[in-house]
C-alpha cells in the first residue's frame, strides 16, 4: 500500500457522489459476511442498518442503537462545545490522546493544508471495565450525563462486535471470535466533532483551508454517526484521482431523521489484512461561511467511535487463507495517509499500540504524549 498522492482537485467540494451498500446486521450469516468483507475490500467504507440479537435470550433494549438514544447523545455534544465555557474546555485539554481538541489543534492533513483542521473535538474512552471509572478527567456537562454515555458506548461496542464477528465469517476465519479477543479487553473511544458555522468575515479559504483534512483512520473500524441536512463528508474513490461526496442517506432509505451508521476500515485492520480490505482517504470539506438566519443551525456535528485491539496485540496477519494469499505481493512501505510510517518487514513485530502511537504523534504533533 503505497503512499497516497492525492488528486489535483484536493481542495474544495466535490461535484461527484456516491451511494454506499448499504446491509442490516441484525441477523449474522456467512453470506452477509462475505458482503461485508467485498465491500470493505472495494470501498472500505459501508453503511449498516439495524442492531444485532441479544445474547442468550437476553433484553433486545440492551443492544437497540434508536433514534431517541442517538439524538439525546447528539444533544449532550452540542451543549458541550456551544454552551460550556472555556473554563470547562481547558480543564479537559487533550493529553495522550483523550479530551478536548481546539479549533486548529489538528492537522489530519499536513502536507496540504498549512493551518490546522477547521473544527473542534472531545475524545472520550470507554470506562475501564475493571474499575468502572472514566480513563479521564471528564467534563461537567458529560458528568451530568454520566449514564447516557456510558449506555452509548456499551451498545456500541455490541455493535462494533456483532460487525467484527461478520468480517471474521467473511474472510473465512474458522474461529469467528478471533477477531472480537483481540478487541474485547481494548479502550474502545468516541470522538464528538463539532465544525462550526463560519461567519462571513472569516479567514476560512476554501481552496486552502478544510473541515477535517484528508486521512485514513487508524484503527480497526470506525462508526461514524452524522446528523440530517449536514453533509460534507468525501471520500477518495478506488481510482485514487477522484474525491466523492457520501450522501447522509442512502437513495431511498425508510428514514429522513435518522441516517445509518457509516462503517469504515483502518489502517491497522488493512495491514492486518494484508491490504485486502481497504483503509479508504477520506476527508470533510465545508461549504462556504454562512451566517445564521435565526431559524437555523447550520454547524457540522458527527460521532465517531474508533474500535482498536489491545495495545500489546502483534499486527502478524490474520489466519485466513484469503489474506496469506495475498502476503507475497503484500511487500514495501506502508503508510497510513497524514503520517505515522511502518514497514512491513517490521509486521512481525508491530503492536497495535506501537501503531497508534506513530499515527497520533503525526497528527497532533508536540500536543501528543504517549500514555505511560
Amino acid at each position: 500500500m503505497p503512499p497516497v498522492t492525492l488528486p489535483r482537485d484536493a481542495d474544495g467540494a466535490s461535484d461527484e457522489s456516491i451511494n454506499l451498500p448499504l446491509f442490516d446486521i441484525s441477523q449474522e450469516t456467512p453470506e452477509l459476511g462475505r458482503a461485508i468483507v467485498k465491500s470493505a475490500a472495494k470501498w472500505g467504507f459501508l453503511w449498516i442498518a439495524g442492531s444485532p440479537a441479544p445474547e442468550n435470550g437476553g433484553d433486545s433494549r440492551a443492544y437497540d442503537l434508536n433514534e431517541e438514544i442517538v439524538d439525546h447523545i447528539f444533544d449532550i455534544s452540542r451543549s458541550f462545545f456551544k454552551e460550556a465555557p472555556a473554563s470547562e474546555k481547558e480543564e479537559c485539554r487533550i493529553k495522550n490522546n483523550r479530551g478536548f481538541v481546539g479549533m486548529h489543534v489538528e492537522n489530519l492533513d499536513p502536507k496540504n493544508h498549512q493551518r490546522g483542521d477547521f473544527k473542534q473535538a472531545f475524545n472520550l474512552a470507554d470506562p475501564d471495565p475493571t474499575t468502572g471509572q472514566w480513563r479521564q478527567p471528564i467534563p461537567t456537562t458529560f458528568q451530568r450525563n454520566d449514564a447516557a454515555l456510558r449506555d452509548f458506548h456499551a451498545r456500541c461496542r455490541s455493535i462494533a462486535t456483532r460487525i467484527l464477528r461478520l468480517i471474521a465469517l467473511g474472510l473465512s476465519i474458522e474461529d469467528v471470535d478471533w477477531l472480537v479477543r483481540s478487541h474485547e479487553k481494548a479502550s474502545q473511544s468516541s470522538r464528538f466533532l463539532y465544525y462550526p458555522t463560519l461567519p462571513p468575515d472569516s479567514d476560512y479559504d476554501p481552496e486552502g483551508d478544510i473541515g477535517a483534512g484528508a486521512h485514513s483512520d487508524y484503527g480497526s473500524i470506525t462508526l461514524l454517526f452524522t446528523r440530517p441536512d449536514q453533509p460534507g463528508l468525501e471520500i477518495l474513490t478506488p481510482d485514487g484521482e477522484t474525491w466523492a461526496s457520501v450522501p447522509v442517506f442512502p437513495a431511498n432509505y425508510h428514514s429522513k431523521t435518522f441516517p445509518p451508521i457509516l462503517v469504515n476500515i483502518g489502517d491497522l485492520l488493512s495491514y492486518w489484512t494484508n491490504g485486502l480490505l481497504r483503509s479508504t482517504v477520506h476527508r470533510v470539506v465545508l461549504t462556504a461561511p454562512t451566517v445564521h438566519d435565526g431559524d437555523s443551525d447550520l454547524d457540522r456535528f458527527s460521532i465517531a467511535i474508533f474500535v482498536q485491539p489491545a495495545d500489546d496485540t502483534v499486527l502478524t496477519p490474520i489466519p485466513s487463507s484469503l489474506i496469506e494469499e495475498r502476503a507475497v505481493s503484500f511487500k514495501g512501505n506502508i503508510v497510513g495517509h497524514g503520517g505515522g510510517v511502518a514497514d512491513a518487514e517490521a509486521l512481525s513485530t508491530l503492536t497495535a499500540g506501537q501503531h497508534l502511537n506513530a499515527r497520533l504523534r503525526a497528527t497532533y504533533g508536540s500536543a501528543y504524549t504517549e500514555q505511560q
